[in-house]
């Protein structure tokens, strides 16, 4: 199982997402370390684990506050002092302008299906953009993003993104049966789940069901999961 924390960005700061209901974030309160700064919170992570990639989701970008910057500069400060970790970025990216800046700064871009106008759109960034990752995204009225992303799986990256807003910082575990009916549908495919995940049960759950990857966030900050657990799952 390939497990990626998480990191949420907005205002400069690292936040704590719940429920997808952004408007509501606030600074993290995390038991790893007191400050809200990204290097010190991805330096605090790596304490943990030496995780071989991170995830950022960059929520000034992704909400298109025009008042506040995106965060490409602050990630590549981060970028700079973790040359070796492979840097998976959510910046709200909706055509394939959007992404250059990004791809320029060595990111592996999320293209995240809540942001696309239409399929057309997302077509021409995939075909531009080689090491890009589709997110399918979920929120409680169901899924966002242009309709032929669920009903063609061709179109999908390798491996797709699962995410579950609605259980992100809920404390209320994964979508295991939402795993396990697209694991069904399309055994090919490579899936990693997000949202949810409180504990490493959680994981081993969600590796049963077909995911073989998964991002994490609220569960590493709350030290339920563990260095000592991470380095046996790794075995």
């Amino acid at each position: 199982m390939h497990i990626i924390p998480v990191i949420d960005l907005m205002h400069g700061q690292v936040v704590q997402a719940v429920k997808g209901q952004r408007q509501h974030y606030r600074a993290i309160q995390s038991q790893l370390t007191d400050s809200h700064a990204l290097l010190d919170v991805v330096h605090a992570i790596l304490q943990v684990y030496a995780f071989d990639c991170l995830y950022i989701a960059d929520l000034n970008a992704i909400t298109g506050n025009c008042d506040r910057p995106n965060h490409i500069a602050l990630i590549q400060q981060a970028m700079a002092s973790h040359p070796r970790i492979e840097w998976w970025v959510d910046a709200g990216l909706n055509s394939v302008e959007a992404l250059a800046p990004w791809l320029d700064a060595g990111i592996r871009p999320i293209i995240a299906s809540e942001s696309l106008p239409d399929i057309e759109t997302y077509q021409k960034m995939r075909a531009v953009a080689g090491p890009s990752m589709l997110s399918l995204d979920f929120f409680q009225d169901g899924f966002h993003g242009p309709a032929p992303l669920m009903t063609d799986s061709t179109l999908w990256s390798q491996p797709t993104i699962v995410m579950n807003l609605p259980h992100v910082g809920a404390n209320q575990g994964p979508a295991l049966a939402q795993i396990t009916s697209l694991k069904q549908q399309h055994p090919e495919q490579r899936l990693y789940a997000a949202g949810g995940v409180r504990n490493m049960a959680d994981i081993d759950a969600l590796s049963r069901h077909g995911a073989e990857g998964v991002l994490v966030a609220s569960a590493l900050h709350q030290k339920n999961i563990t260095s000592q657990a991470l380095h046996q799952q790794a075995r």
